[in-house]
């Protein structure tokens, strides 16, 4: 099984937790390609000893950074926690070896908790990717935003089956930068935007466990349709019935949004199975800092935590309980 991250040296930790729990829940042969552009000699040691303390074997590859140098970076305050190490998976089929023709994505803000044979073994044939789409008001605008037909939705990319054999045969690394150069205006959400906009009809859909995105433990999700002229085209009802039966044990866990487990003010119903794999590696000191102490120099921090505390008052629990129901199709 080979197994793709990108990190930087501020990252290393949390892609050390997603490493770790894909190792704890595996037992095959798992290679491990970690793409970056240079980390601290002391943060790449740590990283290949967990790796193969834990039986995985790991390939470290420098990326030049300059090739991305004029990918855009929208600044969003929900997007700074993102670097230019997310456009490193538009090069995968080329920084990565001829002979590997398939391979899983990760970002590394996942906690993995089941095996992974059956994402693996998924099949691809034909298609570029494989990924979990999202639920959003805001699918049929993105899809108008970059020029495809909103029906095929908006896939997310914090996880993807890879064909790596149909990228080289299509050439799919030159085709993406070919839609980024062409539409650098209209990029907001960096690599995973390209990915739609260019790959929208060859993505297979996977089952919603191998992405459950922060939202999708949220009530409000039960809600959301795609609707076009009062008339609701996509009522997502087969991922809606996955959530509600697989919330309570879902195989990955995406902390998609900020605050994530390691910000003050996280409230995520699977916080702590963060901390549970950061136990096992060598940054298993690190505690999240409280809201409290975080606030005197960050005053966000406390606006945030203070707010949800206000919403549960008067809305309750924005999650969904933890147990297993069922909804009807539409």
């Amino acid at each position: 099984m080979n197994i793709v991250c990108a990190t930087d040296n501020n990252f290393v930790q949390h892609c050390a937790v997603t490493l770790i729990s894909i190792l704890k829940n595996n037992s095959n042969d798992i290679n491990i390609y970690i793409l970056t552009e240079g980390l601290s000699e002391d943060n790449e040691s740590k990283l290949k000893q967990l790796v193969t303390k834990n039986g995985g074997q790991i390939h470290i590859i420098l990326v030049n950074s300059d090739i991305l140098k004029d990918c855009p970076m929208p600044k969003m305050s929900v997007l700074d926690h993102i670097s230019m190490a997310t456009y490193y998976r538009l090069l995968i089929s080329k920084l990565l070896p001829e002979n590997i023709d398939k391979v899983i994505y990760f970002d590394c803000d996942i906690v993995v908790r089941h095996n992974l044979d059956d994402l693996w073994n998924y099949s691809v044939t034909g298609n570029a990717i494989a990924a979990v789409y999202q639920i959003s008001k805001s699918n049929i605008d993105e899809a108008n935003r970059l020029g495809y037909p909103s029906s095929y939705g908006y896939f997310n990319a914090g996880v993807l089956l890879i064909n790596l054999k149909y990228w080289r045969d299509h050439h799919i690394s030159e085709r993406l930068f070919e839609f980024l150069n062409l539409n650098k205006e209209k990029i907001i959400y960096h690599d995973q935007d390209v990915l739609n906009g260019m790959l929208y009809d060859k993505c297979t859909k996977l089952p919603i466990k191998w992405n459950m995105l922060t939202y999708f433990f949220m009530k409000k999700i039960l809600n959301i349709n795609d609707v076009i002229n009062g008339e609701i085209i996509n009522s997502y009802a087969d991922y809606k019935n996955q959530i509600l039966n697989i919330k309570g044990d879902p195989s990955v866990i995406h902390f998609v949004y900020k605050p994530k487990p390691w910000d003050a003010a996280c409230d995520h119903p699977y916080k702590n199975i963060y901390f549970q794999y950061l136990r096992y590696t060598p940054w298993k000191e690190f505690k999240a800092p409280k809201v409290f102490l975080t606030s005197l120099n960050h005053p966000q921090i406390f606006y945030i935590w203070f707010k949800e505390k206000i919403k549960r008052i008067f809305i309750g629990n924005p999650y969904l309980p933890i147990r297993t129901e069922k909804i009807r199709t539409q």
